[in-house]
């Protein structure tokens, strides 16, 4: 998938068989954002900036939220009753934090920017936070995944998706419970995302017994990753994991498998796309991604029908990214009731809204959201957070939660 600038104008035709179903309010359990009653509120105009990597090579771990997130505010810019006009800016980074600034300064110097969807991804975030934390604008990401961005303390950051504690730690469980190796091989790309997730998995692995016979950073970006795979052979690994992205694990499963290396491949969220089918092969088999992502229930149809021929394959964070538009949604519509006549006065009420998250709950299209003291997401049995997917004639195919998925 590339990224395509047709898309707002194509969607804002498509929103207008939408009206019905906005002014219903009928899909959101929380109220979906804009159906209230009372005296209609004028609609302000309001900027939202997604932040993320809508172009370069990890764009298609991105784009599906990008567009998810531009349907529902299409959405509510069909209500009527929706007390404001939205306008989504497109942040791109290209997932870089070198590249973060940029957005950055233009989004906090916008005196309409009421919130942040986003950072996509961890480095990023990390370059970004300080400043919007400092500038007081709501930002809520939908796929960072870094542990380290919530022991940062930021107020005004919240995390819609598990963290890759749990993502590592359920990986590894899986590992030891289902794929059962009595060794196991460890590899990354040495990045805040990659090298964090791997050495959580081989601390997890190594606890339930497993032996680690071999723990190795790779240059990202090669294309030949024959002495990796070598390594692999030569000790005897009956497992590897790899911390990564998808542009360097599709190529590390081709050429395993070409290489007769047929032992069970894992990876974690970055690897979940339809960069990874097609670098791997129609015939890739015994290869399971873990990732705090939902691409079940019925949404991704709903986004398919939506976004046509330029939807992604394997859709995903494009249901958070809905989920975390219809919270953003959700906000403004309470802090224009409250009497928010201006960008900082929606920015605060924003704020306010996704604070009575901590402790409360709202129920989206991929989940349901409820955030601890950090802002991480939290459940009731944290397993249920991530979601497990078998590679498999060219498909992803779900296996159920964590919870459902280990040990079965």
């Amino acid at each position: 998938m590339k990224r395509s600038r047709w898309f707002s104008v194509t969607i804002a035709v498509m929103a207008l068989s939408l009206v019905a179903a906005a002014c219903g309010g009928g899909e959101e359990s929380s109220g979906g954002g804009g159906g209230g009653g009372g005296d209609q509120l004028e609609k302000v105009p309001v900027t939202i900036y997604f932040q993320g990597a809508l172009s370069g090579p990890a764009s298609y771990l991105i784009t599906p939220s990008f567009q998810a997130a531009q349907i529902r505010f299409d959405e509510l810019n069909a209500d009527a009753n929706f007390p404001a006009e939205i306008t989504l800016e497109e942040g791109d980074t290209q997932g870089s934090p070198d590249q973060a600034p940029a957005v950055v300064e233009q989004a906090t110097t916008d005196p309409e920017t009421v919130a942040i969807l986003g950072p996509g991804f961890s480095g990023e975030s990390e370059a970004s936070g300080d400043t919007y934390e400092e500038a007081q604008i709501p930002f809520m990401t939908p796929s960072a995944t870094a542990t380290s961005l919530g022991e940062k303390g930021w107020e005004f950051w919240f995390r819609a998706c598990g963290n890759d504690a749990g993502q590592g730690g359920y990986a590894g469980d899986y590992i030891a419970s289902n794929i059962k190796p009595a060794s196991l091989f460890v590899a990354h790309d040495k990045s805040d995302y990659g090298q964090p997730l791997a050495e959580t998995v081989r601390d997890t692995t190594e606890k339930a017994g497993v032996e680690q016979v071999g723990f190795e950073g790779i240059e990202t970006g090669a294309d030949d990753f024959s002495s990796l795979i070598s390594s692999i052979e030569s000790s005897g690994a009956e497992a590897l994991f790899f911390g990564g992205y998808d542009f360097d694990f599709g190529k590390i499963v081709k050429q395993a498998r070409d290489a007769g290396l047929d032992i069970p491949l894992m990876s974690g969220d970055g690897s979940l796309s339809s960069t990874l089918i097609d670098l791997a092969g129609s015939s890739a088999e015994n290869v399971v991604l873990i990732a705090p992502t939902n691409l079940g229930g019925g949404f991704v149809e709903k986004y398919n029908k939506e976004v046509g021929g330029e939807a992604s394959s394997v859709p995903i964070y494009a249901g958070e990214g809905y989920d975390v538009a219809t919270m953003i949604g959700e906000g403004i519509q309470q802090a224009r009731e409250d009497g928010a006549e201006n960008a900082e006065d929606i920015r605060a009420g924003i704020k306010k809204y996704f604070d009575s998250l901590v402790g409360g709950s709202f129920d989206g299209e991929a989940k349901t959201y409820s955030f601890d003291d950090k802002h991480e997401l939290t459940a009731d049995d944290p397993a249920a957070l991530f979601y497990l997917y078998e590679l498999s004639g060219g498909e992803m195919k779900p296996l159920g939660n964590a919870a459902e998925a280990i040990g079965g």
